[in-house]
Formats: C-alpha cells, structure tokens, sequence
C-alpha cells in the first residue's frame, strides 16, 4: 500500500511539471502579432455598444411591424376557413421596460424612452386601431373604463380586457405627448393563430404548428418583397386551415398502431424487436400524404393571399430561387415536398384559376374535390 501511495504522488508530480512545462512555452515560445494596433477607447466601446444595440432592436421592430402588416390582412381576410379557431382582432401590440432583462433595461430605457408603462409598439396599418387613430408610442390609459396596469402584469391585463369585450367596440383611454386622448377600436374577427418571429434562427424556414405561424429570420432575409412573404404566411396559414397537423397526428398514430401489430406478432414468435416496427409504423404514418398536404397549402395559400388583396402572378420565380438555396435535391427528389418544379408550375396555375374566377365574377374559394 505503502509502494502504490509513492508511485501514485510520482506520477502527479510528473504530471504537474509537465503542465508547468506546457505553460511556460505556450507563454514563452508561441508566435504573436508584430504590429501595435491602436487601443480601443472604453468610452467609445460603450457608445458603440449602445449604438448596434440600439440597431438590434430597431430592426427587431421593424421585422415585427413587417410581418404583422403582411399577416393581418390574411387571419382577416380567412376568417370563414378557420372553423372555430377565431378572435377579434385590433391590430396594435405592446411592450414594457419590464419585459427586457432587467441587465438591458438601463439601456433600452435611454435608447427608446420606453418606462413600464403600456406602450403601443406597434399599430398595423389600415387595421381598426389605425382607423381609430393609434400610433405606435402611445401609452394605454384605459379600456372600457378600467385602467390599465404597469409592467407585464399590466400588458397582460390589457391583453385580457380587449379579449374579454369580444367583438364589441372598446372605448380606449391613452397618452401622448403628456396629453390624455380618447377612441373607440372596433376590432374584426380573425383566424386564432398569432404570426411570430424566430430571430435567433438563421435557416430558410416558416412552420405552422395548429396553433400558432413561425417565421425563421432566415426566411425573412429571403423573401425578396412583403408579396413573397404573405406567400410564406399563407402557406403556413393553410397548414393550419386544413387542419394537416392533427391529422398527420392521426396517421402517425395509425401506423404507430399498425407497427405494434407487428411487434407484438413477432414477439409471440419469439423475435424481440424493441418496438422498431411501432417507431418505423409512426414514421411513415406521419410520411403519408405530406406531399399532397404540401400540395394543398400551396394551393389554397394562393387563394388566401388573393382573397386578402395581394397580387398572385409575381410569387412562383421565389420558388427557384428556393431551388438554387437548397440544390438539385429540390428540383429533383420528392420526399415530404413536391419538388420546386411542381410547385413553380402548380402556383401558375392557381393564379390563372384565379383570374378566371375574377373574370367570371365567382367566389374566391378553392375547388373541392368531387
């Protein structure tokens, strides 16, 4: 025992001059800059650091302002396609300091002035809350006689009041410039699915989960116009509308059940499969129809966007721009898309229904199977 404690302090000492050794020449031998660049001013860091912070944020709103002024025409506009997933809509958002960390809100304060007060952030355009005259700066008061709050408590109590009133108007209280004003907002009746924004991802990418619209920023710095990017938001809208993610849900589920049954035969036979054939079963059920699905958010986004007064006859070349991102795989295998061809070539056709419907003076509403 004695032997094993001496051979085991030999070796750390060992070990420990060999990191020593290490250390030095790390210090000592490895090559550094010859040149003696000037030394960045702290205070002008600071500044600096305020300035692409403040840039940060500004285009954070403006992306924001971009995609609400695109996708509120749409949830508005495809109220009947959305069953019983609707909510009034007014158009106007809000933010508090307190909704910041609280490291930043010293700086997000000086930037934009902005206090735990409710804050308009944004208004959409020709949405009620614009035709009431709104704007983005001004601090809510009151709704319908009850004052609002501060902080996120207070920006969700808004939020509660305004869905509370439903589809009646709402008497609105509000400051600006230090002067209290008031308005009615009478909202409309939208589809329930809110549009938001993944800034921290940087891939070509929009999803719709049945519940809510993801735009990837990726996707953001792709679309070329507000057109292109109503395409993506009616696309995903469609997703939603059709109702194909409960029912991949259920294909899954049945092939999920169809793999057990397989499972279970084999064990009986005495082969353990470890549940593969379940997991193989669900895969697929998920797989199945994917195209078709893809097929018809295509479609019936095109309608959407008609019937929400974008023009369709622009948006089919964003699909070969699609195709030099992501490479011949896109032009030429079908796995849970179709390929950009297909989807170039169907779009142009949807448009030409379309205007034949215009022309015919007949119902923006796409064709049912028969």
């Amino acid at each position: 025992m004695e032997r094993f404690f001496k051979e085991t302090d030999k070796k750390t000492a060992l070990f420990a001059l060999a990191g020593l050794f290490l250390t030095v020449l790390m210090l000592s031998g490895c090559a550094g800059p010859h040149t003696a660049p000037p030394r960045a001013d702290t205070q002008a860091v600071h500044q600096e650091t305020l300035e692409q912070k403040r840039l940060i944020y500004q285009r954070a709103l403006q992306d924001n302002a971009r995609v609400t002024a695109v996708a509120f025409p749409l949830l508005a506009a495809n109220a009947e396609f959305c069953g019983r997933n609707l909510r009034p809509m007014d158009g106007m958002s809000g933010w508090t300091l307190d909704g910041f960390p609280r490291s930043e809100q010293p700086m997000v304060h000086q930037l934009f002035g902005l206090t735990n007060a409710v804050t308009l952030s944004n208004v959409v355009p020709g949405s009620p809350a614009a035709q009431a005259g709104l704007r983005a700066g001004d601090i809510l008061v009151s709704i319908n006689g009850t004052r609002v709050g501060q902080g996120q408590r207070g920006l969700r109590d808004a939020s509660n009041l305004l869905q509370q009133t439903g589809m009646r108007p709402r008497q609105i209280h509000f400051s600006r410039g230090g002067q209290i004003r008031n308005t009615v907002v009478t909202p409309v009746q939208g589809c329930a699915y809110p549009v938001g924004i993944d800034q921290n991802d940087f891939r070509i990418n929009a999803y719709a989960d049945g519940q809510r619209i993801v735009i990837t920023r990726g996707m953001l710095r792709f679309v070329e116009n507000d057109t292109e990017l109503a395409l993506v938001v009616a696309h995903e809208l469609a997703h939603n509308a059709m109702g194909h993610v409960p029912k991949k849900m259920t294909n899954a589920l049945a092939g999920a059940l169809g793999g057990l049954a397989v499972d279970l035969l084999l064990g009986s036979a005495g082969v353990h499969t470890g549940n593969q054939a379940s997991q193989l079963g669900g895969q697929m059920g998920a797989m199945s129809h994917s195209v078709a699905f893809e097929q018809e958010a295509d479609y019936v986004g095109m309608y959407f966007m008609a019937r929400a007064g974008f023009e369709t006859g622009n948006v089919a070349p964003f699909w070969r721009r699609m195709a030099v991102e992501q490479g011949d795989a896109a032009v030429e295998i079908r796995r849970t898309h179709p390929t950009s061809p297909e989807r170039f070539v169907a779009i142009n056709a949807t448009h030409q229904e379309i205007q034949a419907k215009k022309r015919g003076g007949q119902p923006l509403a796409p064709n049912l199977r028969r």
